[in-house]
């Protein structure tokens, strides 16, 4: 008869504390896309790659550094940033939104125009969404600056026709901004109706440009009321969150690669 043996040892397993987040795939290109259309949804996974739950998950693109000079009237599609066109969505919301997009000081007069609901006008321009383009107006403040507490920013709910009717920005619910630094004054958009709801609306201090965002909680920009998390809620250690990318391409956009930008996801 064979006699058997057996012990055992514990076994201890300390995991150290780590915060760490994966985004997966680390590269995203759309090659065929049209003016006026949209390029068609891809996915990004976020994954708590770390050992600690992770919460405020916000992303934001480098359109400000790749898109640094106004690019209109360049045939060069290397003048415009791929951020100012790439939009998000994430897992509870219907909407998509840009990402990071600038809309320049239009320089020329706009025909046709009403200005009647901002005080001190001072720049103009389109925002320009696919097919559709909004007229919007920027009013300077008591110092002469767009960032001042008393300036303003306007937009039209209705698709510009040409006509002044759609060519007759509004700032109900909008009116000055929530915040300001030495750059930036930071609108929130409240009006149902208008094509930015729930968007921000950063506006430089010398009036030669908008930033449109929505999720960007970066230092600054964190200070619009419209300014949201992807997720807040904690994302436990192994879990994966999908994010819903897709590029708006507006009317007017040179033919060719748009110059190559950075979408950094950030987690606390």
């Amino acid at each position: 008869m064979a006699l058997a043996a057996e012990d055992s040892v514990t076994i201890d397993v300390n995991v150290t504390e780590t915060a760490s987040i994966i985004v997966v795939p680390d590269t995203l290109n759309w090659t065929t896309t049209n003016t006026g259309q949209e390029g068609g949804v891809k996915y990004l996974t976020i994954k708590n790659a770390g050992s600690l739950n992770v919460t405020d998950i916000n992303a934001y693109v480098d359109t400000l550094v790749t898109e640094s000079i106004r690019p209109y009237g360049s045939g060069d599609p290397k003048s415009y940033s791929a951020g100012g066109v790439l939009t998000l969505r994430n897992e509870t919301d219907t909407d998509f939104y840009f990402a990071g997009r600038i809309e320049w000081n239009w320089t020329q007069d706009i025909p046709n125009h009403d200005w009647s609901n901002v005080t001190s006008p001072v720049a103009w321009g389109y925002f320009r969404n696919t097919s559709y383009d909004y007229v919007w107006v920027l009013g300077n403040g008591s110092n002469g600056n767009c960032n001042d507490t008393d300036a303003q920013f306007a937009i039209s709910d209705l698709i510009d026709l040409g006509t002044t009717p759609t060519r007759a920005p509004d700032d109900n619910n909008i009116g000055n901004p929530d915040n300001q630094d030495e750059n930036y004054g930071y609108f929130s958009v409240s009006r149902a109706t208008a094509p930015l709801y729930h968007y921000c609306v950063a506006a430089y201090w010398d009036c030669t440009k908008i930033f449109i965002y929505h999720f960007d909680q970066r230092t600054g920009f964190n200070l619009c009321v419209n300014s949201e998390y992807l997720q807040e809620d904690d994302l436990a250690p192994g879990y994966t969150i999908i994010l819903e990318v897709n590029p708006f391409i507006p009317n007017g956009i040179p033919s060719g690669f748009l110059n190559t930008t950075t979408l950094t996801v950030v987690a606390t």
